[in-house]
């Protein structure tokens, strides 16, 4: 299996975890006469109580003189209380990923959503449980009764293990990054772009009182399509109830090799490489946003080396044109379609032996 296939094939089983979270929610209206609590919570009391005797003994024991390594005893009792903190400030950490993550599925694969096809479905599936979207349970654990290694582990409502979060690691990730990886939103630069250039883009005033101008939507007549005398290269196209409209083709060669656009777009890709310390944002916009155009992945957690990064800019370029300026653009207002009507006319015909041949001439006439 390739590339591209395996990444569509993990956005696929993301999203069957997303219509098992859609189901639960769909049943809730219907099921207001039973309790419901899709996360039990943490049962922080299990994994406490043996450390919190442990704690009393030390300091007992630190308090009697009777503690055979004092400065280990101190150390472990420190981090039992350290321990808190570390479970205080990853549940912060987890809350303020679920609060994004809850936007960003609604946006998946979209610019500012989830990353469908890299982010592994045990996360899909953990950020869900974690969320109360999707049933499940946590437990925490210190590994090996080690209390500065704790973790939380996740299962499914059937108890399949999902995914094991180590509380430090959790922390130290959410420093920098959060959970899962969403696609960088370019759409605001790519708007000021247009709207910076209106000998490319029209636009149009948005009131007499006011200096704030809006995009048609259209592109400006030095930017389209001529013939070879220089004129407007127009055809005709139906539009339905009998109408036709003229349309004219935009040139995007012209476009592409105009210094504002090299300039733009340069720029902005160049913020997508350099706002993230890692690459997996990068990567997720071009697996999800440029490769429409281009065809082309990139594999999820690999660094980018300086090739695929000038790659990346020249992508931009080309998903640009393709995804945000279109082929062609209406002239004018539609009108009626004009009808052919064919008519015949007899017409007799002297011959030099005086015998008259009949012919039969078409005449066309349009109205």
């Amino acid at each position: 299996m390739g590339l591209k296939e395996k990444l569509i094939e993990n956005k696929k089983m993301n999203q069957e975890v997303q219509y098992t979270v859609s189901e639960l929610q769909s049943r809730l209206s219907y099921e207001l006469g039973y309790e419901m609590n899709t996360t039990p919570p943490v049962d922080y009391a299990s994994l406490y109580n043996p450390f919190i005797q442990a704690y009393a003994d030390i300091q007992l024991a630190l308090e009697n003189g009777t503690a055979k390594d004092p400065a280990e005893a101190r150390k472990f009792a420190n981090d039992i209380i350290q321990s808190v903190e570390t479970i205080k400030t990853g549940m912060e950490n987890i809350e303020s990923n679920t609060e994004l993550w809850q936007d960003a599925v609604i946006k998946a694969n979209l610019m500012g959503g989830v990353d469908l096809m890299s982010t592994p479905v045990s996360r899909y599936k953990a950020l869900s449980i974690l969320d109360q979207s999707l049933e499940g349970f946590v437990d925490i654990v210190a590994e090996n009764q080690d209390i500065s290694r704790l973790a939380w582990i996740i299962y499914d409502n059937d108890e399949n293990f999902v995914e094991k979060m180590y509380l430090n690691k959790l922390n130290l990730l959410s420093e920098t990054q959060d959970m899962f990886v969403s696609i960088p939103d370019t759409s605001e630069q790519n708007q000021k772009f247009k709207k910076d250039n209106p000998e490319i883009f029209e636009v149009k005033q948005m009131g007499k009182d006011t200096n704030e101008t809006a995009l048609t939507g259209n592109i400006t007549k030095t930017y389209r399509k001529k013939k070879a005398d220089g004129s407007p290269d127009l055809y005709q196209k139906p539009i339905g109830d009998n109408m036709v409209q003229d349309f004219q083709k935009i040139d995007k060669e012209a476009i592409k090799n105009s210094l504002p656009f090299q300039l733009a777009m340069d720029k902005i890709a160049s913020e997508v490489l350099g706002t993230y310390e890692g690459n997996d944002q990068v990567i997720a916009f071009n697996n999800n946003i440029l490769a429409q155009a281009t065809d082309y992945y990139l594999q999820p957690g690999k660094a980018l080396r300086e090739s695929a990064k000038n790659k990346f800019k020249e992508d931009y370029k080309t998903w640009f044109l393709e995804k945000e300026i279109g082929e062609e653009m209406p002239i004018g207002s539609p009108k009626p379609k004009q009808e052919v009507e064919v008519k015949e006319e007899v017409v007799a015909e002297q011959k030099p032996d005086g015998q008259e041949e009949v012919k039969v001439e078409e005449q066309v006439q349009v109205s």
